[in-house]
């Protein structure tokens, strides 16, 4: 191809590919025997590799975004659904614990309840001893003997 043929084919401004000034200067160092339309086709075809690989990045990106996101939400679903189990059994701890609370009150009231039957009878049985120990002597009638005088010199048991 011809100096004229190539400046015939070259791209429009609509259709050309801007070259940057790395790549002008990549190609000038490593291909200076090379034609200017051969240096034009690998300026643009190193422009396009970068394009698209610029553009596969970009890819990569958004979709490695995308599992992060999803990621994140599995994450915070996991802890929802731990929570919830967590929940389950703290309420049946609570529960547990609120069932001991009703069974330890039941016997102490038990516990409680017989301390004061026990307390009334201790009360009524401390009245009675008073009662006796306190009330006035009377005296015997004769028919029933008070006392047996038994001394140690008499062999005779009566009086």
């Amino acid at each position: 191809m011809s100096e004229a043929d190539f400046h015939n084919n070259a791209p429009t401004p609509e259709t050309a590919t801007e070259v940057s000034a790395e790549t002008k200067a990549l190609v000038e160092d490593n291909m200076p025997q090379e034609s200017d339309e051969i240096k034009h086709h690998v300026m643009a075809l190193i422009e396009a590799i970068k394009k698209q690989s610029q553009s596969q990045i970009e890819t990569a990106g958004d979709m490695t975004r995308e599992v992060y996101v999803n990621a994140m939400r599995q994450a915070q679903e996991t802890l929802k659904n731990t929570g919830l189990l967590l929940d389950n059994q703290r309420e049946t701890l609570d529960s547990s614990i609120s069932s001991l609370e009703d069974t330890a009150t039941q016997k102490w009231e038990a516990i409680v309840s017989d301390m004061q039957k026990f307390g009334d009878r201790l009360d009524r049985a401390v009245n009675t001893a008073w009662q006796i120990l306190t009330e006035p002597e009377t005296k015997p009638t004769t028919s029933e003997p008070t006392t047996i005088d038994i001394t140690e010199d008499s062999d005779d048991p009566t009086p």
